[in-house]
């Protein structure tokens, strides 16, 4: 295949990374939306252990501000160029994050509302930032979330968007949500929790460990750090004509910072790095080495 066709595979991946996958698959952006909800932190009696809960009851309405980066990176392997192309992406949002229903068993539903939308890529036309930031801003989320972090069906009402593209914002939220331990921890002691991802082709597993890395008292203001590290596996999907397939996992690493005295998750910034192949069924060609790098940063206030 030559260098100029894989151009036109790699800016065709890109069109479709960007909104399917914004960010590896983009696992669709709202992965990591729920994860607003707020952590409600309670202190044992010897001071070195914590009980972690997110506040489902009366948390006020947040603010999030959320920045994402997407760099995709093809190898040279053709003679004709020496340098590797990249494309690249940048996303930032503004949302609001409020508590509909609280529920007797300290579960709780959500809605994230997207407030504003700035959209760039350096493959894509002014005209394009500008639809995109039109249909990011129609998605409105609902969630039912439990003490613990865990969410349960998330849906979009109002969108002009159907399909895999309106669950973008889903899944980057879903991807950095915190799960809780549901028991007391110590300083350092790590804990492990899988998550079910939706997508076209169905539910991704992402494998997440965290740890509770240190806790301090900031202007009066009780907060916790905690490390948070993920894997997972990208699999095709077969009703798409560009079909993307990890090699082995797709890894991130990250921090979450928890206002315990609020039960409110302050920030988070998480990396994740992985390997692609892109199969084009229509054009009949593949794009067998393709790397990956997402940064995710996200803020919280009142």
């Amino acid at each position: 295949m030559s260098w100029r066709a894989k151009r036109g595979n790699l800016s065709k991946f890109y069109q479709l990374s960007s909104t399917n996958y914004y960010y590896i698959h983009s696992m669709n952006f709202f992965k990591f939306f729920a994860s607003s909800a707020a952590l409600f932190a309670l202190c044992a009696c010897d001071g070195n252990e914590f009980v972690l809960a997110f506040n489902t009851q009366n948390v006020p309405p947040q603010t999030y501000y959320l920045e994402t980066s997407l760099n995709a990176i093809l190898s040279a392997t053709d003679s004709v160029s020496a340098t590797p192309e990249a494309m690249n992406t940048h996303l930032n949002v503004r949302a609001t994050n409020s508590l509909l229903t609280a529920y007797d068993d300290g579960s709780a539903k959500f809605q994230l509302k997207i407030d504003s939308v700035d959209y760039k890529s350096d493959k894509r036309s002014v005209e394009e930032f500008r639809s995109m930031e039109r249909y990011m801003s129609t998605e409105h989320f609902q969630f039912k979330m439990a003490k613990d972090g865990s969410v349960r069906d998330p849906f979009i009402e109002d969108s002009v968007m159907l399909g895999t593209e309106a669950l973008d914002l889903i899944r980057i939220f879903l991807k950095v949500q915190p799960l809780l331990p549901g028991k007391a921890v110590r300083l350092g002691e790590t804990w492990e929790r899988p998550v079910e991802i939706p997508g076209a082709s169905g539910k991704t597993v992402v494998y997440k460990s965290f740890t509770l890395e240190d806790q301090y008292v900031h202007d009066g203001i009780q907060m916790a750090k905690i490390g948070m590290n993920l894997k997972y596996k990208e699999i095709p999907d077969s009703t798409s004509d560009l079909r993307m397939e990890s090699k082995g996992f797709i890894v991130g690493t990250g921090s979450i910072l928890f206002d315990m005295t609020h039960g409110t998750i302050s920030s988070v910034k998480m990396e994740l790095t992985g390997d692609l192949s892109v199969n084009d069924i229509v054009a009949d060609n593949v794009i067998p080495d393709m790397h990956v790098i997402q940064k995710i940063k996200l803020r919280s206030e009142f």
